[in-house]
């Protein structure tokens, strides 16, 4: 390093400190002032609104599991089983599966 001090940096260095500025009034109620601000910015937030609507959303799904188990299912026959049901079962699913249409 230089040894050789600039007198007049020392000065500017000196007064700068002597010179402070007063942030008493930016200091003022800082961690009210960013406590409300973060509360205003999550009331807006998507995940503060999945909380809200979380017991909703668990109420449809009991309802929807309610509703699937006492529903009255009927007998669905697929097509494949309803082409491949008469006489000859096995041929007629090959023929079925294959395409093969004489």
């Amino acid at each position: 390093m230089n040894d050789n001090h600039d007198s007049r940096l020392d000065a500017l260095f000196a007064a700068a400190r002597a010179d402070a500025v007063d942030t008493s009034r930016a200091e003022f109620a800082f961690e009210t002032r960013l406590a409300a601000r973060l509360r205003a910015e999550n009331s807006n937030s998507l995940f503060a609104w999945s909380w809200r609507l979380c017991p909703f959303f668990a109420a449809l799904a009991l309802v929807v599991g309610w509703w699937s188990q006492t529903v009255q299912r009927e007998e669905a026959v697929a097509p494949l089983v309803a082409e491949s049901s008469p006489a000859n079962e096995e041929q007629l699913l090959v023929t079925y599966l294959t395409g093969d249409r004489r």
